[in-house]
């Protein structure tokens, strides 16, 4: 068995106005039109990539993040799930 992470599925669009900068925190590269973007939920390192944010968190939280797993792991998903 492996543990997967599961993301919650709403969409919010936003302005690059409206985020403190136009560029990932991460890979410093530009948003472009309709990317998804996301913010880490261990620190306040800013906006970034979904994919430069699933890689920071892996590499730069893994004992938050495996104390979060195991927090979890004995609930259930909801139906919509």
């Amino acid at each position: 068995m492996v543990n997967v992470l599961w993301r919650e599925g709403w969409l919010k669009p936003l302005s690059t106005d409206s985020l403190p900068n136009e560029k990932c925190s991460m890979c410093k590269d530009d948003f472009k039109e309709l990317e998804y973007v996301t913010s880490c939920e261990f620190c306040e390192i800013g906006v970034l990539h979904d994919d430069c944010c699933s890689i920071h968190i892996i590499k730069d939280h893994k004992e938050s993040l495996d104390q979060k797993v195991k927090a979890h792991e004995e609930k259930r998903l909801h139906s919509y799930q």
